[in-house]
C-alpha cells in the first residue's frame, strides 16, 4: 500500500467496516480484511485491520466494562489463545494467492451462517465454548476475522444485548492483541502496515461516529442482512483474484 490510490482506496474501506461496526457492533474485520486484500496481500491487509481494531476496542470497551460476560468470555479465550499463533503462522507461510482463497472461503461461510442462523440454541457447555474459542483463535490468526464463530455464540443465549455485546468486544480486544503479537513476531508488522494505519485512523473514528448515529431508529436486522450480502460479495473478488493467479 504505497500508492495514492492504494491507500485512498484503504480509507475508503476502513471507513466502511467502522460505519458497520459502529452500526450493528460487528463485521469491522470482515469487511477490512475483505476489502483490503483485494488491492493488498493477505499479510499486509491482515494485520492492518487487526491493530485498527484494537485501538476501537480501546476506545470503546471502557464505558461497558460492568457489562461483561465473564465466565464464557474467558472460557472462549482458553480455546482461542492455544490456535490463534498456529493460523498466524499460516498466513506468515502460505503463498498470497493461497491465503486470498483462504479468506473468501472463510468469509464466505462465515456469511452464509450469519445469513441463515436467524435465532441459533444452544446448550453452550464448557467443552462447547472451548471449541467455539479455538475456532475463534484459528480463524483470527490465519484470516483475522475471530467474529463470526464470537457472534454466533452470544447471539444463541439468552443474555442482554448489552452483556453480550460488551462480552463480544472483550473477546475481539484480546484475540486482536493475541493475533497482532504472533504477526509481530513473524515480522508482518512492518512499516507498510504502520503507515497504513496512520492514514486510516481519522476515518476509523468518523465511520464509527456515523454508525453509531445511523444506528437509533434504524431497523438493525435489515441493515445486518445487506452487509452480510456485502461481504459475500467482497468474498467473491478476493476469491476470484486468488484463482486467476493460477490460471494466467
Amino acid at each position: 500500500m504505497t500508492t495514492i490510490l492504494t491507500t485512498v482506496l484503504a480509507m475508503v474501506i476502513i471507513l466502511i467496516a467502522a460505519s458497520v461496526r459502529g452500526y450493528s457492533g460487528f463485521g469491522f474485520a470482515l469487511i477490512g480484511v475483505a476489502g483490503l486484500s483485494i488491492i493488498s496481500a493477505p499479510s499486509v491487509a491482515i494485520p492492518t485491520v487487526l491493530v485498527l481494531e484494537i485501538i476501537v476496542g480501546l476506545l470503546l470497551l471502557p464505558p461497558v466494562w460492568r457489562e461483561i460476560s465473564w465466565r464464557p468470555v474467558l472460557i472462549l479465550l482458553a480455546g482461542a489463545i492455544v490456535l490463534t499463533p498456529l493460523g498466524a503462522l499460516f498466513l506468515i507461510h502460505v503463498p498470497t494467492d493461497v491465503a486470498r482463497i483462504g479468506i473468501a472461503l472463510a468469509i464466505s461461510a462465515a456469511a452464509l451462517l450469519l445469513l441463515f442462523a436467524a435465532k441459533p440454541r444452544s446448550s453452550q457447555s464448557t467443552s462447547s465454548t472451548v471449541a467455539t474459542g479455538a475456532v475463534a483463535g484459528l480463524l483470527n490468526g490465519a484470516f483475522g476475522i475471530s467474529g463470526p464463530p464470537i457472534v454466533l455464540f452470544f447471539m444463541s443465549g439468552e443474555r442482554a444485548a448489552g452483556v453480550s455485546r460488551a462480552s463480544m468486544m472483550a473477546c475481539f480486544l484480546v484475540l486482536d492483541v493475541i493475533a497482532v503479537t504472533s504477526f509481530a513476531i513473524g515480522g508482518l508488522v512492518d512499516r507498510s502496515v504502520l503507515i497504513t494505519v496512520l492514514f486510516c485512523l481519522p476515518v476509523l473514528a468518523i465511520g464509527s461516529w456515523l454508525g453509531h448515529r445511523a444506528f437509533h431508529g434504524s431497523n438493525t436486522d435489515r441493515f445486518r442482512t445487506r452487509v452480510l450480502w456485502l461481504l459475500l460479495a467482497l468474498a467473491l473478488l478476493t476469491g476470484i483474484q486468488g484463482l486467476l493467479a493460477f490460471v494466467r
